[in-house]
């Protein structure tokens, strides 16, 4: 499967309706996605190594901060889809 971007997505949504542009909604899909798989990474990290507990600490505050960014971008989507889907 290829990895989505932007202009793909955009592209995509642009089936919603030819006058409007979904480029913030397009931006959002795109950064949960890219999200999602750093924290996978994150997580796959965390469980096959070694860790002290200042690092496994620090691992941890990454994963809270992908996973605000994943929340902001979500809620963003959720103002985006609201009129689409009433």
């Amino acid at each position: 499967m290829n990895e989505p971007t932007v202009s793909g997505l955009i592209n995509k949504l642009s089936l919603l309706s030819p006058n409007k542009e979904y480029a913030e909604l397009a931006v959002d899909l795109n950064d949960i996605y890219e999200s999602s798989e750093k924290l996978k990474l994150f997580i796959k990290n965390l469980c096959n190594s070694s860790l002290d507990k200042e690092t496994l600490i620090d691992q941890l505050m990454e994963i809270e901060l992908e996973l605000d960014h994943i929340n902001w971008h979500y809620q963003s989507l959720k103002k985006e889809l609201k009129p689409i889907t009433e």
